[in-house]
């Protein structure tokens, strides 16, 4: 009988301590992934202010990071892009007016003229390698980030502007003002007129993992593009 009570103690210490490290386990996975996530916003944001073409590219409007996996997978894939603008170098008035891609004398979203494209929204019909030489703004994917870094296993969401899912952070070449965007290419916190809002949102993303580990919360500025984690228990 003793030894049976023995038996069941040590079971159930084990069980505890088993559950203490993957909790810990857990909680150093997450910390690892907020903290490349971050490290990565910041240096997306440099870049761009940079502006680092590859030879032969035309202007960029701005490097962005694609959150479009983050809700259809559990472990916070994500992936950086360059946008490409149609223009060889600065000067056209879609690349230097107050909103990437933007011509003030039209209305937010209306037809550039530009094939298909609309006023002020990012292209996110076309995703290559490279920008190469296209007559119209594409999207190129800039390999080199590290996509081994994932979270435990977590419902991630992303917090809605104005009733639209955010997809894309877009940090705009040299000035590294962060613009936000929906699975459209429509630019959020904006109106019509092309004209910031009276109270834009920022980026939110909720991590909450399936295990003990506390929530986490990611918050990109608008403009600013200031990261900043806060745990929830």
């Amino acid at each position: 009988m003793e030894l049976l009570i023995v038996m069941s103690i040590f079971s159930i210490l084990g069980a505890m301590t088993f559950s203490a490290f993957g909790n810990l386990q857990n909680t150093v996975k997450m910390n690892e992934y907020t903290l490349t996530l971050e490290q990565d916003v910041r240096s997306v944001q440099r870049s761009a202010m940079l502006l680092e073409r590859s030879s032969g590219e035309k202007w960029l409007y701005g490097l962005g990071i694609d959150f479009g996996d983050l809700e259809s997978h559990d472990d916070g894939v994500y992936a950086v892009f360059k946008w490409c603008s149609p223009f060889v170098d600065y000067g056209d008035i879609l690349t230097k007016s107050s909103l990437p891609a933007y011509t003030p004398s039209k209305s937010l979203g209306a037809p550039t003229g530009i094939g298909s494209e609309s006023n002020g929204y990012l292209t996110v019909t076309s995703i290559g390698s490279s920008c190469g030489t296209n007559a119209t703004s594409s999207l190129s994917i800039v390999p080199g980030y590290d996509k081994s870094t994932t979270t435990p296993v977590s419902d991630i969401t992303i917090t809605e502007i104005d009733g639209k899912k955010p997809r894309f952070v877009v940090f705009e070449s040299v000035s590294g003002r962060t613009f936000f965007y929906d699975t459209n290419g429509e630019l959020l916190n904006y109106t019509i007129e092309g004209k910031l809002e009276t109270d834009p949102m920022p980026f939110v993303i909720t991590i909450n993992p399936e295990s003990d580990v506390n929530t986490k919360i990611i918050t990109i500025g608008n403009l600013s593009g200031k990261i900043n984690t806060e745990s929830v228990q």
